[in-house]
């Protein structure tokens, strides 16, 4: 099994972009922008292009010091160490970055991270790699890597909150919508309110098992 968690607004309580607003002034902007890609009414490639202009030339150093205050949601240790205990491999596919990403694998012992990167001249922010990862993208990530590790696509579980969730979830087994936009709710097979990463678990657990139990009836026919 493997499980595919969201990065902001999932496995983190907050948005990089918006907290980079906080920091530059310029709040107000990055919050309509990621809030309507968030919300599937802009597209997630153009809305990265727009972020990106309002944080143009600042400091790389300013932007892991930003990252690196942002805090993990409430449960998130727990719930990676108990997908670890049943067997699951927790992953990262995010449309964030690595700034951000690799800040968290690492609190968290998650060893596959597929996310976008800054480009950096002079310390200064100046665009992001390509290719980018997009919605689309996650899906093509999350099943690419389960083929690699000889998972099928039905064995993995989606966890994410935004638009840009959807290909992603519909690729999966099971899909968790954690305080996730409308859009996000009509698509997922779970939708969880609240702050505690915890209350996946559950829906975990007993998707494991019934995956489990499909397998040995399977092997005794």
């Amino acid at each position: 099994m493997i499980v595919a968690f969201d990065l902001e607004g999932t496995l983190v309580d907050a948005e990089l972009f918006p907290a980079l607003g906080e920091y530059n002034g310029k709040k107000p902007e990055l919050d309509d922008i990621t809030d309507r890609a968030m919300r599937g009414e802009l597209d997630f490639r153009a809305s990265l292009d727009m972020r990106l202009e309002l944080i143009h030339n600042m400091s790389i150093d300013s932007v892991k010091e930003v990252s690196e205050s942002l805090p993990l949601t409430r449960g998130a240790q727990e719930t990676v160490s108990k997908i670890m205990d049943l067997g699951g491999v927790p992953i990262i596919v995010t449309g964030g970055f690595e700034v951000l990403a690799s800040r968290v694998a690492g609190e968290l012992g998650i060893e596959y991270v597929c996310c976008n990167r800054f480009t950096v001249e002079e310390k200064k922010i100046t665009g992001f790699k390509e290719p980018v990862i997009t919605g689309k993208g996650k899906s093509e990530k999350l099943l690419g890597l389960a083929s690699w590790l000889g998972v099928q696509p039905k064995r993995c579980v989606a966890i994410g909150d935004g638009a840009n969730d959807i290909p992603m979830m519909q690729s999966c087994g099971l899909s968790i919508a954690f305080n996730a936009r409308e859009k996000v709710l009509r698509t997922a097979t779970v939708s969880i309110s609240g702050k505690d990463l915890r209350q996946v678990l559950p829906h975990i657990e007993e998707f494991c098992a019934m995956m489990d139990r499909r397998e040995l009836v399977i092997n005794q026919i």
